[in-house]
């Protein structure tokens, strides 16, 4: 007998371990590629666009040089003296942007107020022995029309920037929460007594 009431105390813990454990919310959270297909699975408008939080890929490098001269006579000597300016931008990977702008398969995504770059799906291939061109037509990759393998021309505002190194690899993305709702019931039968009377 006090084998049977170990074990039945065993038992109905357990069982209130499992209801008082109910049901439960975990939320699960992920990047997921910001592409054609995508825009088609949750079929997306340009009015939903610039309602999500975008991230850049990797990171992205502009850089913009500009060059001065001075010519003149001195000493008896043909003096020139030049002098190279080289601005850049640098976006860090995984960096925050907004769309100000949308159209059917490009977005203008702004990383800091008063600029954007435009990210373009369905590119042309690139053809150069500086680069081999492994872009996925349906995502949303950086924009700049005459990349040669090495470098191309963006625009931020009214000044023209060259994006270089691994620039024109760089997509966006976006984020997803998704929630998974687990819930559990249990009840306990105390079992049945032949004729319906405990043993004395």
């Amino acid at each position: 007998m006090p084998h049977k009431r170990t074990s039945w105390m065993t038992l109905l813990a357990a069982a209130l371990a499992i209801s008082t454990a109910g049901c439960a919310t975990t939320p699960v959270s992920e990047r997921l590629v910001f592409s054609d297909a995508l825009i088609r699975d949750y079929k997306l408008t340009d009015v939903h666009k610039p309602r999500l939080q975008y991230y850049s890929s990797d990171r992205i490098t502009l850089v913009r040089s500009a060059s001065g001269s001075l010519r003149g006579i001195a000493e008896g000597k043909l003096i020139e003296r030049g002098n190279t300016l080289v601005r850049g931008i640098e976006i860090p990977a995984d960096a925050p942007g907004v769309v100000v702008g949308a159209g059917p398969n490009w977005l203008a995504v702004s990383f800091e107020p008063g600029s954007y770059l435009y990210f373009v799906s369905g590119q042309s291939r690139v053809n150069s022995p500086h680069w081999d061109d492994e872009r996925e037509a349906e995502r949303y990759y950086l924009y700049a029309p005459d990349w040669d393998g090495r470098a191309g021309s963006v625009r931020i505002g009214d000044t023209s920037y060259q994006a270089v190194e691994g620039s024109i690899d760089v997509f966006l993305t976006v984020g997803r929460e998704t929630l998974f709702k687990a819930s559990s019931q249990s009840r306990i039968q105390p079992g049945r007594w032949l004729d319906d009377r405990p043993p004395r």
